[in-house]
């Protein structure tokens, strides 16, 4: 007989309740505080994984690992070992394939920022010869009403919560400007520490 990947005493609990065994405050749907390293809303969670995204914060895992620490789940049989191995190595894949899908977009905005302080400065240098230089004036009005965006945007991808950041790569162009509009409304996006990020 096959023996059963997940222990039984493990799925008698579902992860929410798990993390509020292990001392996390639950906050809305699949947020909750960090009980290691006390961050707000770091900790983000499905059905089977953990994972506090707080910078040198080693909190994750999933449902069985959690229950075990907490001493409700026996030691893993070889089957349930093998099992957590592939979702673990799974999940790591998973998250690198997140930030190098982040480490990309950032890169593309860094160039884009660069191009446009080169334009500003293009255009100041040409004023500073001919003040009433028509092109100049417009590609200065075009860099000043571009440059919050291109800073927002990099705002999000590196500081704001990963479901923020994730619906922003998975958008389309003109889901982004509504995301980046928003955040100019409101100047910042919220943080995945539950801090605020100011973007002016």
């Amino acid at each position: 007989m096959q023996e059963n990947p997940v222990s039984m005493t493990a799925v008698q609990y579902d992860l929410a309740d798990l993390l509020q065994r292990a001392h996390a405050k639950i906050r809305g749907r699949n947020r909750a505080d960090c009980p290691r390293c006390g961050g707000r809303q770091t900790v983000s969670f499905t059905e089977e994984l953990f994972c506090c995204h707080h910078a040198g914060c080693d909190f994750k895992g999933n449902r069985f690992t959690l229950a075990r620490d907490l001493g409700l789940a026996q030691r893993p049989s070889r089957a349930e070992a093998r099992a957590l191995h592939l979702e673990r190595e799974r999940a790591e894949a998973a998250a690198q394939a997140f930030l190098v899908l982040v480490r990309r977009a950032r890169f593309g905005l860094d160039g884009l920022h660069i191009e446009l302080l080169n334009l500003r400065d293009e255009a100041h240098e040409r004023l500073e010869v001919n003040h009433d230089d028509e092109v100049a004036w417009e590609a200065l009005a075009y860099t000043y009403s571009e440059l919050p965006r291109i800073r927002a945007e990099p705002a999000l991808l590196g500081e704001g919560r990963f479901e923020d950041r994730q619906a922003w790569l998975e958008a389309g162009e003109e889901r982004r400007h509504e995301m980046t509009d928003r955040i100019l409304r409101v100047d910042g996006v919220p943080a995945f520490d539950g801090k605020w990020v100011d973007v002016k």
